[in-house]
């Protein structure tokens, strides 16, 4: 297929382009490079890398058509992700998250073509037992939120002749050569590997559904690659786990560490289960257990596969502040002090 990805250089699709080029698929990458390009160089040649700010979708028609030219799917991963990045800006947020999705999903509507949508289980806010893809949302963050409305505006444009596919998401976990250490596994793995401590808010009994990255991306290979689907909406995770239960899977890895509990000023509410029900109905089955993708993060520290871990690079919301002050440089400004950064560092 000829398959459009946006966000293809952060921390998700670079782990998916490497899987998509295995199966011979003809790739397009949509990305503005927030976060380098450096980290998939290789790919590079492989890949019609369009390095472009992702709002150009809405404000400029000829760049819409021809981004989708000759497309056969789309897979939609680009967003201003995770709660702090997104509060830093709600404009942005707006614009990059909500139209940009709705511009991008009206041709792909126009033009017939497979539309894969990347939302999160964090839709569901705080429920009582598993949530179901039928179940009611409480989104509890301007992320969540903007992902609900992003899955309306898809449910409102689908008919019998077009239907996009939207898949929840479960918590990410593991290495990708565009590291995160700003989700609660990965901050564990960096904590324990370079301080031999972690730190739980609370008696850390709220819920998250994992999900290795890796895991992740397969489940967009084969959604998109699956002819016939039963259903538009899908939760995708390994396993459900409260945040002491993690916090134990490292003190298993590292026997040392020290599991410090916090007073509990935390304001993440957040506390939901999903069911897997329909994924794995459907005949997708992720195969990466957290405490795998634990010991893969840990060695990749240890090794120097992760250079600087402590960097602000590694988080998103920090990185975007510090490069953008959110809206008050052009892209292609922050563009160029990115770079300039990366070659001061490399010096």
């Amino acid at each position: 297929m000829n398959i459009l990805v946006t966000g293809g250089a952060g921390y998700l699709g670079s782990v998916l382009l490497p899987k998509l080029l295995r199966r011979n698929h003809k790739i397009r990458v949509l990305d503005i490079g927030y976060f380098g390009l450096g980290h998939i160089k290789f790919l590079l040649p492989q890949l019609d890398f369009i390095r472009e700010d992702i709002r150009r979708i809405y404000k400029d028609s000829r760049f819409r058509k021809d981004i989708v030219q000759d497309c056969d799917c789309i897979i939609h991963l680009a967003a201003i992700s995770n709660d702090p990045s997104c509060e830093l800006s709600p404009k942005l947020t707006q614009e990059v998250n909500i139209k940009a999705t709705e511009a991008l999903a009206e041709i792909a509507k126009r033009k017939n073509i497979k539309f894969l949508f990347s939302s999160s289980c964090s839709v569901y806010g705080k429920v009582d037992g598993l949530a179901k893809e039928s179940s009611p949302l409480n989104p509890l963050t301007l992320y969540a939120v903007s992902k609900v409305k992003c899955e309306e505006l898809l449910n409102s444009l689908s008919n019998d002749n077009w239907r996009p596919v939207i898949l929840r998401n479960g918590t990410l976990f593991g290495y990708s050569s565009r590291m995160r250490f700003d989700l609660v596994a990965n901050i564990f793995s960096l904590y324990s590997t370079l301080y031999n401590e972690i730190k739980v808010f609370g008696k850390g009994e709220e819920w998250r559904p994992f999900l290795h990255v890796s895991d992740c991306a397969k489940a967009f290979i084969y959604f998109a690659e699956k002819k016939e689907l039963k259903y538009n909406c899908y939760n995708i995770a390994y396993k459900n786990m409260q945040i002491k239960e993690l916090a134990d899977i490292f003190k298993e890895l590292k026997p040392s560490i020290n599991i410090i509990h916090t007073k509990d000023i935390n304001i993440d509410k957040r506390d939901y289960r999903v069911s897997i029900e329909r994924m794995n109905e459907e005949g997708f089955l992720p195969q990466i257990d957290i405490k795998t993708g634990a010991e893969e993060m840990m060695e990749a520290i240890i090794s120097g596969l992760i250079p600087d871990p402590e960097s602000i690079y590694y988080r998103n919301a920090k990185w975007l502040k510090e490069l953008t002050h959110l809206g008050k440089k052009d892209y292609k400004e922050i563009l160029d002090l990115m770079e300039n950064i990366k070659r001061i560092h490399s010096i």
